[in-house]
């Protein structure tokens, strides 16, 4: 059996909830030996309720379950700190200090300290499960996730905290790298940089994105329709999606209407639509609708229940399920995060509280670690999930190529502005290749990289990428799982040119298996991943976002990837290829489904707004708009007597009110508004560009001691570095380069945007 990536890595873990033992949980299922310390009276999610069913007595919480296998558990007062290259804890610095958890502490032992709170380490509070509903409305991007007339819809479950920990995981992998003592990832940070492209059009258009409800025009058919039994996700964004369902439809006329083959103009009939396809659908079981779709290049998913995820072909090929052992017996839930060599691992255990004896501090031994400004990652990606990856490690020092070409390139050019019009003084970006610099989207997740231009489909260009392979640490490529090969840059090509070498791809299913050929946009991945079965209002039975969350919940699970592999590199002098699915990279967000799932042979409870346990938790309207209120069962009968004349009072007036009574409330701000107001307006950076000038972004979710990480520069231009880069990462010489260039295989101009339909009135 091959070494896990993470073997050598010692961490303690004395974070309870969901964040910080979720990043522990992610490094013990790589291999690190993860050490939990518990409070007296246990980790609160031992005892957390998953949905409104209560749990029975004495029984072991799903979450917990999910959270905490594959760790070593013992008492706090028997753990020497020294043993450990990382803590990872989810306590505000106040409460750290003078404990032997105090950063300054640590670092005399040479061990490190990663924190993830709520609303960061100098707060005064660390927060609470129960405050996930606070922190997603904090972020802004609730004001236009919902409905008209109703009130705003928050995402399932606990993922500002699960995003949180997959971030915070990376930086324990990450810290031993800086001359740094502590590092700090909020729940609220993070969430923000999962939820950017909310942003797009108030940071870098300046106008306001519409609601557009559970089935978004923009790309109709969408969201989640009913069907006999459960529902399903078209997707609808190429043509070739919709060319595909009016073919299976009955309807190939309406491939020639002009009116219906723009997606853009599509919008004007959708009542027409639903006439003809409602009924189509409804005859139908989704898993019969998902066969029709892996059978064509038309991108759809059916929305997956845990029950579904249990028994479904694809899951149990690639073995991404497995036994956990627990006190209360075998349950079945997430055993990997990707597939890797030396994964699954085998300890897969949940411990009772203090049951395991502390190791011995004669046990540690030093790791080989070079500092982030010696790491380099190539990017071969586009849109948002793959670009994620470099995005957020950038500002931390490592270099980052994005190659590109000129057909295809990242697609994420063209986008914001053409759909939704111009950034207003810059409307006649769009009649020249200015057009591709403009774009909102790409700026946004593309900061701090260089841009190189190689046509990888010529030896020339392959020769020329491999030797940008020879001097990097790893490639990270989001494509389908048959590009790489079908470019003739499989892993043992790679590997010959870099014996170190990591290769994550990440295709929308995986490598392999039955539904790898599939096609996943987020809104296909949210259904399939569990999401969309938990969300919505009470009256909805499934519903799909328009936020395309899975890109980013992918981008973090991929930066992991991408570390632990180098890692391994670092100490065995071995690479590797890692295999990440988006699709399972979305179920680590909702494991706990799973484990209630086969536990107890139901499908997990939806519960819209509120928080499980006993917690009240809802919107209010005020005179203003909405704020989030949340507060103990205990305190909740006067909170509610306090917010009886909530429309009559400012959201500011309700907030005091409850706070008053013990109780925490948010106002709900929209990505327009939020920018800014406290606590969105620390988290921006202003960065010059030099076709759009000044832009605003969100920053980095990392504080690393006191500081935050600052873009090393804009979003790069179209080939802006591709000789500078070949010069001095790929080691060719000038008249190579100029060759390379005149022949073709480096570089290039991308047409006019009017040549590719791209200038819309």
């Amino acid at each position: 059996m091959p070494q896990a990536p993470l073997h050598g890595l010692r961490v303690i873990e004395t974070a309870t909830g969901v964040s910080g033992p979720y990043a522990g949980r992610l490094l013990a299922s790589l291999g690190a030996c993860v050490v939990k310390v518990e409070p007296e009276g246990g980790d609160p999610a031992r005892t957390q309720p998953i949905d409104d069913v209560p749990l029975l007595s004495g029984e072991l919480s799903p979450l917990f379950i999910h959270l905490n296998a594959g760790k070593l558990n013992v008492d706090p007062n028997e753990i020497d700190p020294s043993w450990a290259h990382v803590v990872l804890a989810g306590d505000v610095l106040a409460a750290l200090e003078g404990t032997q958890w105090d950063p300054e502490r640590l670092r005399s032992h040479d061990t490190r300290l990663v924190t993830t709170t709520a609303w960061g380490a100098d707060a005064q509070d660390p927060g609470s499960m129960a405050d996930e509903l606070l922190v997603q409305t904090a972020t802004g991007f609730l004001g236009f996730n919902g409905d008209d007339g109703l009130p705003p819809l928050r995402l399932p479950g606990w993922q500002s905290q699960y995003v949180a920990g997959g971030l915070a995981a990376a930086m324990v992998q990450l810290i031993g790298r800086a001359d740094a003592s502590h590092i700090d990832v909020s729940w609220l940070g993070a969430l923000l940089t999962a939820t950017e492209l909310c942003y797009g059009d108030a940071l870098h258009c300046q106008r306001p994105r519409e609601k557009v409800g559970p089935h978004p025009p923009t790309a109709f058919p969408s969201g989640a329709i009913k069907c006999k039994d459960g529902h399903f996700a078209p997707g609808s964004i190429r043509p070739i999606d919709w060319e595909m369902q009016c073919l299976f439809y009955g309807l190939p006329e309406w491939t020639e209407d002009p009116e219906l083959k723009n997606r853009l103009t599509r919008r004007h009939h959708i009542p027409m639509i639903w006439d003809y396809i409602s009924p189509w659908y409804l005859e139908r079981e989704k898993r019969e609708i998902f066969e029709l779709a892996l059978s064509s290049p038309w991108a759809g998913g059916m929305v997956m229940t845990p029950l579904d995820a249990l028994s479904d072909p694809h899951l149990a090929a690639r073995e991404y399920l497995g036994k956990i052992e627990t006190p209360d017996g075998p349950a079945v839930g997430p055993i990997r995060p990707f597939r890797a060599p030396g994964l699954p691992v085998a300890d897969q255990e949940v411990r009772s509280q203090g049951s395991d004896q502390a190791p011995s501090v004669d046990q540690r031994v030093p790791l080989t670690l070079r500092a982030f400004s010696d790491m380099r990652l190539i990017e071969m990606t586009i849109s948002w999930a793959g670009p994620y990856v470099g995005n957020v490690l950038s500002p931390l020092g490592i270099e980052v190529i994005k190659i590109e070409s000129t057909a295809p390139f990242d697609g994420f050019r063209t986008q914001r502005p053409y759909d939704h019009g111009m950034r207003p003084g810059q409307e006649s970006l769009v009649h020249d290749n200015r057009f591709y610099e403009a774009g909102g989207l790409f700026n946004a997740v593309n900061k701090g990289k260089k841009d190189c231009v190689i046509n990888l489909n010529a030896p020339e260009g392959r020769e020329a990428f491999l030797s940008l392979v020879a001097n990097s640490d790893g490639l990270v490529a989001n494509f389908s799982a048959h590009v790489l090969p079908h470019l003739g840059l499989d892993f043992d090509t790679i590997k010959k040119a870099n014996p170190k070498f990591v290769v994550v791809r990440m295709p929308a299913f995986g490598v392999d298996g039955p539904y790898s050929d599939a096609v996943g946009y987020g809104s296909i991945i949210e259904a399939m991943g569990g999401v969309a079965h938990r969300q919505g209002y009470d009256h909805e039975a499934a519903r799909v976002s328009n936020i395309y969350f899975p890109d980013p919940t992918a981008g973090i699970h991929a930066a992991n990837a991408f570390l632990a592999g180098v890692f391994h590199a670092d100490q065995t002098g071995e690479g590797m290829e890692i295999d990440l699915s988006q699709h399972e990279a979305m179920w680590q967000h909702s494991g706990e489904a799973i484990v209630l799932a086969s536990i107890h042979g139901r499908d997990i409870g939806r519960l819209g707004n509120r928080e499980p346990g006993e917690v009240f938790a809802e919107f209010v309207s005020t005179k203003d708009g909405w704020v989030a209120v949340v507060t103990p069962n205990s305190a909740a009968a006067t909170v509610k007597d306090a917010l009886r004349d909530a429309q009559r009072l400012t959201g500011q007036e309700v907030v005091e009110a409850v706070n008053l009574r013990g109780g925490k409330a948010q106002i709900c701000l929209d990505p327009w508004s939020a920018p800014n107001e406290s606590p969105v307006s620390s988290y921006l950076d202003v960065v010059e560009h030099p076709v759009t000038g000044p832009m605003r972004h969100l920053a980095s979710p990392f504080v690393v001691d006191g500081a935050r990480p600052t873009p090393r520069s804009h979003a790069p231009l179209f080939d802006q570095d591709t000789d500078e880069v070949l010069r001095t990462v790929g080691q060719l010489d000038e008249s190579s380069i100029r060759s390379l260039r005149k022949d073709g295989h480096v570089g290039g101009t991308l047409p006019p945007p009017a040549e590719l339909g791209l200038i819309y009135e």
